[in-house]
C-alpha cells in the first residue's frame, strides 16, 4: 500500500480515467467518501452541515449515466465536493460560523460554488470555518472546533480548516476555500495537503468579498496533491466549457508530457527559514525545513539562501485587513456587536479608526512591496519558506502568544510567513514537507513548505510544486495513522 496516499483517493486524473474506462464510478467514489465521513467525522468535526445522502447519490448516478453515454461533462465530473461555510449554497445552510446566521439558508449559490458545480462536482457538505473566517484556528460558536486528523487534541489551523481536514481524512476529493492572510495555506500545511493562494488579481464576477474589485482576499482550492489542486483551481479561476471525458483526459495527458519534457530543466530556488530573523520560527519547524532543503539539494536543486525586502508588510497587512473587515462586516458591528467574536469586532473597530491617509499609505506601500518581490522572484523558479511558523497547537488555544519563548505582538503574528506573501500579491503554494514533533512524546505533525512564484504565473508555480512534490515524497511516505475515529 502507498502509505503516503492513505487515506487519500487516487488523483483526479486517475479517478476520471477509471470512470471513463468503467473501472470506477461516481456512485462508488461517493460511497467511499461517505464511509470516511462515518469513520472520522465524529472525531474531527470537519463537515458539520451535510447534503442529504440520497440527493447526492442521485446526482452521482446521473453523472455516471452521462459519462457512460459519452456526453460532454465538466472537469470535476462525479467528484465529491465540500464548500467552505462562508460560501453561500442554495438550499443548504450557510452560517459563516456565526450565531447571527446559524439558521441562514441562501436562495442562490455564490459564484465559486456555482463554478465548481458547473464543472459537475457533487456537493456533499459545508466545511467548518472560524466565525467570518477571522483567525487561523477553526472554531466557532455554531459548530465548535475542528480537530486534527492525526491528533484530535490539536487544531487544524484555519480559516479553511474544515476542508483541509476533510481532504486529509478522505471525506472529499474537492475542497474550496479563501485566503486573506493564509486561510488556504495555513490549514493545508497543518493537515499535510496542498493549497494555493492565487495571484492577487481582481475578478469581480467571482465576488470574493463585498468590494469585488479588492484583491486582499482570494478564492482558491486545496487538494490531496498538486494534480488535484490544478484541476480544481482551473475550474474556479478559469472555467471551460464541458466536453466528453475522453477529451479532458487527452488534454491532461498532453500537458503531462509537456511538463515531463521540461523536467530536465534544473530548478533554481531561493530559500529562507525566517527572512533574516525578521519572524520567529519554532525549532521543530526549522528542523523539518532544514531536512527538506537537504533533500532537495541532494536531488540536484540549486538552492540560494536569499529573501526579498518585506519591510513594512506587517503594518500594511494590519491596515488593509482592518479595511477589509469594515467593508464586509461594519453593518453587523452596528446592529449585532454583542454577538460578534471579539477578534472580529476588534478588526472592525481598528478599521473604523483608520483615516484615508493611512489607508492610502498602506496601498502605496503594498505596491512597493509587490515591486520588490517581483524583482526578487524573477531570478528564481520560486522562493521557498515555511508555510507556518509553528506546528499544530492545542485545540483549546485560540492563537499562539509566543514562539519558543519569544512573545508575539498581535494575535496574527504567528502567521506572518503567510500574510506577508498576501501583501506582496504573488501566488503561494503549500506542499507537504515532512513531519516534526514538538517533543519526544508528542505526535509527529505535518510541516508545510511554501513556494512563492512569479505574479500571474500560477500554472508555472504548480509545475514547480509538482516537481518538488515528487522529490520530497520520501519525507512524506511515513504518514502517521489517523486518530480521529
Amino acid at each position: 500500500m502507498d502509505v503516503r496516499r492513505f487515506p487519500f483517493h487516487a488523483s483526479i486524473p486517475e479517478l476520471l480515467r477509471a470512470f471513463h474506462d468503467g473501472r470506477d464510478s461516481p456512485p462508488a467514489l461517493l460511497e467511499r467518501c461517505f464511509a470516511a465521513i462515518d469513520a472520522h467525522e465524529h472525531g474531527v468535526n470537519a463537515l458539520p452541515t451535510r447534503v442529504d445522502r440520497e440527493q447526492a447519490r442521485a446526482a452521482a448516478g446521473e453523472l455516471a449515466a452521462r459519462i457512460a453515454r459519452r456526453e460532454a461533462v465538466g472537469p470535476l465530473v462525479g467528484l465529491p465536493y465540500c464548500a467552505k461555510d462562508t460560501h453561500a449554497t442554495a438550499g443548504l445552510r450557510t452560517t459563516w460560523g456565526s450565531p447571527i446566521f446559524a439558521k441562514h439558508v441562501p436562495r442562490a449559490n455564490d459564484p465559486v460554488v456555482q463554478r465548481v458545480l458547473d464543472a459537475d462536482a457533487v456537493l456533499i457538505a459545508k466545511s467548518n470555518t472560524p466565525e467570518f473566517a477571522a483567525g487561523a484556528q477553526t472554531f466557532n460558536p455554531v459548530f465548535g472546533a475542528t480537530h486534527h486528523p492525526l491528533d484530535p487534541s490539536l487544531t487544524v489551523g484555519g480559516s479553511s480548516g474544515g476542508g483541509a481536514a476533510a481532504l486529509a481524512c478522505g471525506m472529499t476529493v474537492v475542497a474550496d476555500g479563501s485566503d486573506l492572510g493564509g486561510s488556504l495555506r495555513n490549514p493545508a500545511g497543518f493537515c499535510g495537503v496542498v493549497g494555493m493562494r492565487p495571484s492577487s488579481t481582481a475578478e469581480p464576477a467571482l465576488r470574493n468579498a463585498q468590494n469585488v474589485f479588492g484583491t486582499l482576499n482570494q478564492i482558491g482550492a486545496m487538494g490531496a496533491r498538486v494534480a488535484d489542486l490544478r484541476v480544481a483551481h482551473r475550474a474556479i479561476r478559469a472555467p471551460q466549457p464541458r466536453r466528453p471525458l475522453a477529451q479532458w483526459l487527452q488534454a491532461w495527458d498532453a500537458e503531462a508530457r509537456r511538463r515531463a519534457a521540461h523536467a530536465s530543466h534544473p530548478l533554481r530556488l531561493a530559500w529562507s527559514i525566517d527572512c533574516g530573523g525578521s519572524m520567529p520560527v519554532a525549532g521543530a519547524v526549522r528542523s523539518a525545513f532544514a531536512q527538506a532543503i537537504e533533500r532537495l539539494r541532494d536531488c540536484g536543486v540549486e538552492l540560494v539562501e536569499a529573501w526579498p525586502d518585506l519591510s513594512g508588510a506587517d503594518d500594511c497587512f494590519q491596515v488593509l485587513r482592518a479595511e477589509h473587515f469594515v467593508e464586509n462586516w461594519s453593518g453587523l458591528y452596528e446592529t449585532e456587536r454583542a454577538r460578534l467574536k471579539d477578534s472580529v469586532a476588534w478588526n472592525i473597530a481598528q478599521g473604523l479608526a483608520l483615516d484615508v491617509a493611512r489607508v492610502a499609505a498602506a496601498a502605496r506601500l503594498r505596491s512597493a512591496i509587490f515591486e520588490r518581490v517581483a524583482r526578487f522572484v524573477a531570478d528564481f523558479d520560486a522562493w521557498l519558506l515555511p508555510t507556518t511558523q509553528v506546528l499544530p497547537f492545542p485545540i483549546e488555544v485560540a492563537y499562539p502568544t509566543e514562539i519558543d519563548g519569544e512573545p508575539l505582538r498581535t494575535y496574527i503574528d504567528w502567521v506572518a510567513s503567510c500574510y506577508r506573501i498576501t501583501v506582496s500579491g504573488h501566488p503561494a503554494l503549500t506542499l507537504p514537507g515532512g513531519f516534526a514533533a514538538r517533543g519526544a512524546v508528542d505526535a509527529a505533525m505535518p510541516v508545510g513548505l511554501q513556494l512563492v512564484g512569479r505574479f500571474g504565473a500560477d500554472e508555472a508555480l504548480l509545475d514547480v510544486g509538482e516537481r518538488l512534490e515528487g522529490l520530497l515524497a520520501p519525507l512524506n511516505d511515513a504518514r502517521p495513522a489517523l486518530r480521529t475515529s
